[in-house]
């Protein structure tokens, strides 16, 4: 079988070469076959079942959402520390060498842990998480959810999944050298092979993006309202935009379908950054950003609102010291429900629904020049318009970041912004009106198509993987 994993950031697709040579997409899951894609997400249970996709934010939900957790001290282990000599009220003390035991408060009824942007740590030093009494490498964890997406293959197709082309950001989230690019890459390799692919290629995600484009030129070939017909030597740039990076490639095009590569880039700017902005500009007064505290009347901590940023980040947060200081300021502040309902998006396993709102709201900007943020779950009571402008607001330093990164690889490409034939977008992000604008300005000749936005990258490593 001929195969292409689009492992992504938000979503992964899997799509394989038909009897006619054409790419299909794979149904992964159940309670969404007819999208073709299927929620990057993992759900470990305590007894150790592993869930991925839908089923693992119904569970979550069914098992999370609402329940207060009981904190106890757990061990962790033993750390090596040197203390030099100190004089404590008016007594000399030695210093030297010691050990101390380090203890941590876990939530001791914890049914399961949800994971999500398996993908984003893999240029980093991150290397894994404990769950429960297991110590998981970030391998490890990407590996339970690619076997389980190699089973559902299986499933769908009668055949046993070994082999497969893997997609690839042009510069994964969080790498600074090349040498990071690499290492990710590798990592992902060996996350593969754990999960039982026993060949695996890569190609980057925009240049099979372009591969699929290319492959069926009849929608821009006859297309009545194209300026420019498609020929040998079209000029194409690929913006593929989805949930954790941004990834450019331009391509001369060619009448067979085949392509010759002129220039990369990439920025790890994408959707679920966007996400945390409407957060935290638009959603965070509401759970007591703004609020005064004590007698002289502080500031809110700023390690805590940072750690809102992200709904998985919320975890760290979810201790016994963190429950005391939130119930202290309740007691001595000017807005006590907004400190309330803190208490219960940290504690009551609510982030993930109300990140999830947050994202449907930019989804919805796309379409409507305002969309409604509303969420009333037990305390939490959060009903805040955004319109496009002020989203526009938000993303627009990005935007002159991203502007730039188109414009540099293509002057790498050896060509101007007029010499662009074609502008493919893809990915959920591309959808975004500040960006179809931004592209029209800046290529005022180029023919402006969107591909399939969120199967277009696996079809085109599932025709990669046919060449190979």
């Amino acid at each position: 079988m001929q195969i292409g994993i689009d492992f992504g950031t938000t979503n992964t697709v899997v799509a394989m070469i038909g009897n006619d040579g054409a790419p299909v997409v794979l149904p992964l899951d159940p309670a969404a076959p007819e999208s073709g894609t299927l929620r990057t997400l993992l759900y470990v249970e305590r007894d150790g079942m592993i869930h991925i996709g839908s089923e693992a934010v119904e569970l979550h939900r069914e098992q999370n959402v609402g329940r207060l957790p009981r904190f106890a001290k757990a061990w962790v282990g033993v750390i090596d520390i040197e203390l030099g000599d100190a004089v404590v009220k008016g007594y000399e003390i030695k210093g030297g060498a010691m050990s101390v035991e380090v203890f941590a408060d876990v939530d001791a009824d914890a049914p399961g842990r949800l994971m999500h942007s398996l993908k984003g740590p893999l240029a980093t030093e991150y290397t894994g998480t404990k769950i429960f009494d297991r110590e998981y490498t970030l391998e490890e964890l990407i590996a339970e959810f690619l076997v389980r997406v190699r089973k559902r293959i299986q499933d769908l197709t009668g055949n046993e999944a070994c082999e497969a082309v893997f997609g690839r950001p042009v510069v994964f989230a969080g790498a600074r050298h090349d040498a990071d690019n690499v290492r990710a890459q590798e990592r992902l390799r060996h996350a593969a092979e754990i999960a039982g692919f026993t060949r695996v290629a890569f190609e980057q995600e925009p240049i099979a993006a372009g591969l699929a484009f290319g492959a069926s030129q009849a929608p821009w070939a006859t297309a009545d309202s194209v300026a420019h017909s498609y020929a040998d030597g079209a000029h194409a740039m690929v913006f593929d935009f989805g949930g954790g990076t941004l990834d450019i490639a331009v391509l001369r095009m060619y009448a067979d379908g085949s392509q010759a590569v002129l220039a990369t880039g990439g920025v790890a700017i994408a959707g679920d950054h966007f996400d945390q902005l409407i957060f935290r500009r638009a959603i965070l007064p509401w759970l007591g950003e703004r609020v005064k505290w004590g007698p002289q009347r502080l500031d809110m901590p700023t390690h805590l609102l940072d750690a809102l940023g992200d709904w998985q980040d919320v975890l760290s947060l979810c201790n016994a010291p963190t429950l005391a200081f939130l119930r202290q300021v309740q007691a001595e502040c000017t807005s006590p429900i907004r400190i309330l309902a803190l208490e219960d998006f940290i504690f009551k396993g609510y982030a993930f629904d109300l990140y999830s709102r947050v994202e449907q709201c930019k989804r919805e900007l796309s379409d409507r020049r305002f969309a409604l943020t509303g969420f009333d779950k037990e305390a939490i009571s959060i009903w805040q318009p955004v319109t496009r402008r002020q989203f526009e607001s938000y993303i627009a330093r990005d935007g002159r970041d991203i502007k730039e990164m188109v414009l540099d690889t293509v002057a790498r490409a050896g060509l101007s912004a007029e010499q662009i034939d074609f502008v493919i977008r893809t990915g959920g992000s591309s959808s975004i009106p500040y960006f179809v604008d931004m592209l029209g300005g800046m290529f005022s000749r180029a023919h402006l198509t969107e591909s399939d936005l969120f199967t277009s990258v696996a079809s085109g490593l599932a025709l990669r993987a046919a060449q190979l």
